[in-house]
């Protein structure tokens, strides 16, 4: 069924693949105390990562979002968007994760 080489091949892509997983740590940092919410390009929020924020962020044309910061993490609990991937990103606590929201054009960082 298998030939050696497409063996070989499938051990060197799971051998990559375990890499990056292991390597992510490097480009996720922990730490960051900042949460700056962008929309449209410009930074229209800033928030600190400890405090207990529920906003609702509303867009130009019409849309909204509702942000939640609570005990170091960082979600989107609500939006108008069609497709609801913001929501779905789930939780987010460390430097350089990110939320993003393309139909209402927000996105929320963590940066320290």
């Amino acid at each position: 069924m298998f030939r050696r080489n497409d063996l070989k091949l499938l051990f060197l892509l799971c051998l990559v693949v375990i890499l990056l997983f292991l390597l992510r740590g490097m480009f996720v940092k922990a730490g960051g105390n900042k949460v700056v919410v962008t929309q449209n390009g410009k930074e229209t929020a800033e928030y600190s990562l400890s405090d207990h924020i529920n906003a609702v962020i509303r867009s130009d044309d019409g849309g909204s979002n509702t942000l939640h910061i609570e005990n170091g993490t960082v979600w989107i609990s609500d939006a108008s968007c069609p497709d609801k991937t913001c929501e779905h990103q789930g939780k987010i606590s460390k430097e350089g994760e990110m939320i993003v929201c393309l139909p209402n054009r927000l996105s929320i960082s963590i940066t320290e």
